[in-house]
Parts: structure tokens; sequence; C-alpha cells
């Protein structure tokens, strides 16, 4: 196989991507995402696509600068989506993607956001399908082969591969060996492996083979056909980047007043519920406020599914870096001895059980276990939803906990005997953080371990859908931030 083509424009890069291809296209936010060839390709004009990607992307006004594959899909460009996450950041409305979907004009294929990633990464590897955990015991299941292992279920998942791979690069040779930059490399290199063509922008100027240390190089050129270096052929080189996480309002003492608890107070407890030592998983949305409340000093370290092991607190203005983010796509900190993988690898690390608890946010919980965070109906089944990295979590984490709002807007409980809603696990959820109070489930039942200052056990069982027992050392939430 001979060198990559460096070619000079991005137009030039993506002419051949006909209609009815398959596109990869990684990214995890912003981070990573190959923004120049993804404008490219909605340029250029092909129809009838299947993108595989983590999301179903966000489409820019008609005069955007930057086009992404939410472009496409608006557009009418994409016949099917596989992808972990369909639904839109307001899971109550729907989104452009799923109307789409309901309307019967584009297909969705739902995953695991782990079993997405080692999907692409046994494509790439030449191996045709693998049996996983993750999903076991919910819808995902319904008419996938399953398998027992030493006494546990795994269900059968097929390998994913492309006609084409858009990748971003931050350094690359004229032998088209790669290097990512933090935890942009997400999805960048097993995808780069997963496909026939796989074409690269390049953030840093394109150097003479041998300039880069073999040693270092996260994609080996073999698998590369084409280069566009950002800055030659005139793209963004930072575009649409993360801003600085920020620190949760802090210097707010209101003890002694009734009144639920705030987001930001719901994480500083669950903050100190975590123990010396712990790997921490915290999902997107209110969870990922945690860190900010713990002090490094403790030794917990936080991983992110998209390859950040080893983070702290959300970036304060100024102290943050665009290209590391945590689940929610905030800038984060680094401890001292973080690294970074790719995104099959961290959810390998996952699936080891080398997570000690993930928290998580949640629809609904349940006094036997389980909890449902991914679909907001019981609508015929129709593969949308917001899945992410939670059923590859909660099959293999040490402990699965969540946080969320006590009831529903119209002052519904949400903690239940039984979930209403599709399950993300069956089981195993043991701690349940809410703005009134904290609770064990054991046995079958809720247990109030703490409450919000002013609320007796019996307001608080009031507006619980399932019996609650108060545990002997019941003591009030102290919390000040």
């Amino acid at each position: 196989m001979g060198r990559p083509q460096v070619v000079g424009s991005f137009a030039e890069a993506v002419a051949d991507v006909h209609d009815g291809a398959t596109v990869m296209v990684p990214g995890f936010g912003n981070a990573g995402a190959p923004h120049n060839l993804m404008t490219a390709l909605f340029h250029q004009g092909a129809t009838d696509l299947t993108i595989i990607a983590n999301g179903a992307g966000g489409a820019g006004s008609a005069t955007a600068e930057v086009r992404t594959h939410g472009d496409l899909i608006e557009a009418g460009r994409v016949r099917k989506i596989i992808a972990s996450f369909t639904a839109g950041t307001h899971p109550s409305r729907l989104s452009k993607p799923e109307l789409l979907v309901r309307e019967g004009k584009m297909e969705a294929e739902l995953n695991p956001q782990g079993t997405l990633a080692e999907r692409i990464r046994a494509g790439g590897s030449g191996i045709p399908a693998f049996f996983t955990p993750a999903g076991i015991g919910t819808l995902l299941a319904t008419g996938k082969e399953t398998r027992e292992f030493n006494g546990r279920p795994y269900m059968l998942e097929t390998a994913l591969v492309a006609d084409y791979a858009l990748i971003r690069a931050w350094k690359a040779d004229t032998a088209g060996n790669l290097i990512y930059r933090r935890s942009a490399r997400n999805f960048n290199a097993i995808m780069a492996m997963a496909a026939k063509h796989t074409i690269v922008e390049v953030e840093e100027p394109i150097v003479p083979a041998g300039e880069l240390d073999p040693d270092q190089i996260h994609t080996p050129g073999i698998y590369v056909e084409r280069l566009v270096p950002i800055g030659v052929a005139g793209g963004i080189v930072h575009t649409q980047r993360a801003a600085p996480g920020g620190e949760p309002p802090r210097d707010k003492d209101r003890s002694g007043e009734k009144q639920p608890l705030t987001r930001e107070e719901i994480t500083a407890v669950v903050a100190q519920w975590l123990e010396p030592g712990w790997m921490v998983n915290l999902g997107v949305g209110m969870p990922t406020l945690t860190s900010s409340y713990v002090d490094p000093a403790k030794g917990i370290m936080f991983s992110s599914e998209n390859g950040v092991i080893g983070y702290s607190g959300l970036a304060r203005e100024g102290e943050g870096d665009p290209d590391v983010v945590n689940a929610g796509g905030q800038q984060v900190t680094l401890l001292p001895g973080a690294t970074f993988v790719h995104h099959a690898d961290s959810f390998a690390l996952i699936r080891r059980g080398l997570i000690d608890v993930t928290v998580l946010g949640a629809y609904e919980a349940a006094a036997d276990g389980s909890f449902a965070n991914w679909r907001t109906n019981n609508e015929a089944w129709d593969q949308l939803g917001g899945i992410g990295g939670a059923m590859d979590l909660v099959a293999d984490a040490g402990q699965i906990w969540v946080a969320m709002d006590h009831t529903t807007r119209d002052g519904q409980p949400r903690l239940l005997e039984r979930c209403t809603l599709p399950v993300t696990s069956p089981r195993n959820v043991t701690m349940v953080f809410t703005d009134l109070g904290v609770f064990r489930v054991s046995g079958g039942k809720f247990i109030l371990e703490q409450h919000a200052v002013g609320y007796t056990p019996e307001e608080i069982a009031a507006v619980t859908g399932a019996p609650l027992e108060v545990s002997p050392t019941l003591r009030p939430i102290t919390v000040s931030v």
C-alpha cells in the first residue's frame, strides 16, 4: 500500500463520497470532530447516507460556516443513523432526527455507547461479532441472541465498518501516521481503522515521514488514504469547542431553611459519600458537577467515557483545555497521573470492573433497584432515546448511584415501587440522592438515611411512590455550597 495522498482542499478530499455511502463521524461533543470535512461533505451533496456517530449531531443555521452530520440529517440526506443518542437536549421534545424516524423518513439504530465503540473496534480488527452484558434486561435486548458465560447473560453484537471515516488529528506525517490530542482521540482512533477510505484533517502542519516519534503514534499510516492540512486548506482549526466548565456557585449557606436542595447541593452531598481511593464515573447532566465538590487530596479519581482517566473539578476561566472534557463536554482539570485512551479502551476498563461507583441522572428510580434514564415514554419501540454510556456502566460498575429530582414538575413521585418507563438497568441501584434526601436501596425498599433540613420523614414519604423506611441513624443533610 502506497503512502497517503496529501490534498489541498477539503472539497477534493471528500469528492468521491458517493450516494448511499456509510460514513463514520468521530467526536465527543466538539472535541475531535472533523468540522472542515463535514462542512465540505455537506456542500458536496452526497445523499442517502448512513452515518455512524456518537449522537445525531446538532444542526447549525442555514448560513452556518461549520456544518455537522446533524445538518445532513435535517436536509433529508441521511437514510440511517447508528448512534448512542438520538434524543435532543430536551428529551420531552422530539428532536428533528426523532421526528424523521417517526415519519418513516430515516432509520435509527440505537446502541449503548460502549457497544457502539466496541462494534467499531471489532470492525477495524476483522472480528465479526462479540458478546456484551450491556443492555441485558432492557428493550435493547429485544430480538438479540443471548448466551451465558460463567453464569451471566450476554448478548451478541455485530461489527461495524464503513466506506469512509472522516477523521480529525492533531499531528500527522506524510506516511499518514496520526497523533490525536488528549480527549480529542475519542472515536477517531477506532474509526480510522474501520473504514475502507480514511480521510483526515490535520491541525498542525503535516511533517515529512520520520519526524514524528514512532513510539508516540496513535494511528499508523497504513489505515490512512488522504490527508488535508487545515492551515493550507484554509479551514477552521478551533471551532465550537467546549467553554470552560466554570465553578459551581459556592459560599451559600442556608442551613435551617426548609427548601429543597439545589442541583449543586445534591451533587455536593454525593461528593460527601464518595470514599478515598475510589474510581468514579459521572454521567451527563447534574452528576458532572460532583467533581468540583471533591477535595483532590482525598485521592478520588474521575473517569469519563470519552477517554479521560484521572480528572478533577470543572475548569475555571483561564485554566481549562478544550480537549479535556467530561461526559457533559465541560472542560475539567487533570490530576497528576491522568491519562487518555480512545473510546473503546475507556469502556474496556468499565467492563473490566474498574469503576467503583457510577453516578447517573434518572427520570425514575425504583425500590427494586431499577432505574430509567433513556426514554421518556412507553410508545412502541422505535430505536429512539439517549442511552450514552449508561448501560455499559450499570452492567459492570461496583455501585450505581442516582442523582435526581424527587418529584416531577407537577409533584408526582419519581421514586417508585416499579419503574413505569423503559429501564436502563433492571437492578443494582444502591443509592439515590434527591432534593429531599439520601436513600439507600436495599431489600426491595428505600431507606431514608439523610433528609433535607426542615423536612420530616412523613413529608418525604408523602411524595414517595414506594414504602419508605427510616434509618436508625437518620440525620439532616449538612452542606454549604
